[in-house]
């Protein structure tokens, strides 16, 4: 047996243990995309597979969708939440959603802070942690997106910007309430363009930030917060990202809208 085959057979066996043993979350946002008879065949696919006990699976439709998500997800193994929402309960906010519309559709999650929001519509840290702070309060699971761009990453200064997002993301949560907090890094320059930070960025920065939420929030708390990775993830780099440490799970975009491509990421994470 030469060096490669012993080191083929390793590999499998260092695969093989993570996968066993990690929990993912597999979260897919679908943006401003599909019609009515594309979400109906999604669901029609989706409903009622076996996904396996292991994962946890969730996706964020576009708000007009929600009803055919609440009739047709009923008693599936599918989570779904929101893409968005607007930090009051009601009120002269047209064009917004509330945390009590969402839930009215059994929504349990929500995607706050994505970089999209930030950069279209100028959303700052201050104004995302009204909306975590709304979700915690009314039971809905918030999803806080943070992520650099290429100048902050090569600049190197993409660490204090991410620790900054979570400490000001989070200003308005305390204690206990961080345990219903779920955080996704995505960096701004590999989102939908079809480049994915390798897999040891991926492990060097995922580290950094549970090390930031270990010391800023206690280990028992900093080491239970699940940190997602998102950035044109799919079917054929998912696994190598899935080894990297102190990656918790995925938040995907183009992959997650096509169901079969869903599936055969959960089936390679089970």
């Amino acid at each position: 047996m030469n060096k490669k085959n012993i080191e083929d057979i390793v590999r499998k066996e260092i695969i093989k243990s993570v996968i066993d043993s990690q929990e993912f979350i597999i979260a897919g946002n679908w943006k401003m995309n599909k019609t009515k008879h594309e979400v109906i065949s999604f669901l029609d696919q989706v409903a009622n597979h076996n996904f396996g006990n292991k994962n946890k699976i969730i996706i964020a439709p576009p708000n007009p969708y929600l009803y055919l998500f609440e009739d047709k997800l009923r008693y599936s193994q599918v989570l779904y939440g929101v893409q968005n929402l607007f930090p009051k309960e009601s009120g002269a906010f047209t064009g917004e959603l509330s945390y009590e519309m969402a839930r009215d559709f059994g929504a349990k999650y929500a995607i706050l802070g994505h970089s999209e929001r930030r950069m279209l519509f100028n959303e700052c840290n201050e104004f995302v942690s009204k909306k975590v702070r709304i979700c915690v309060q009314n039971n809905i699971q918030p999803i806080l997106c943070i992520g650099e761009n290429l100048d902050q990453r090569i600049g190197g200064e993409y660490k204090q910007h991410l620790s900054n997002q979570i400490k000001e993301g989070l200003v308005r949560i305390s204690g206990d309430e961080l345990k219903d907090v779920i955080i996704a890094y995505e960096p701004i320059w590999a989102i939908g363009t079809g480049e994915t930070a390798t897999p040891d960025q991926v492990e060097e920065t995922h580290m950094f930030l549970r090390k930031y939420l270990i010391d800023e929030y206690g280990k028992e708390l900093g080491e239970k917060i699940p940190l997602l990775y998102g950035g044109s993830v799919k079917t054929s780099n998912v696994l190598d990202l899935a080894l990297a440490q102190s990656v918790s799970g995925f938040l995907i975009g183009g992959a997650s809208l096509d169901a079969q491509s869903l599936i055969e990421i959960n089936n390679i994470l089970n």
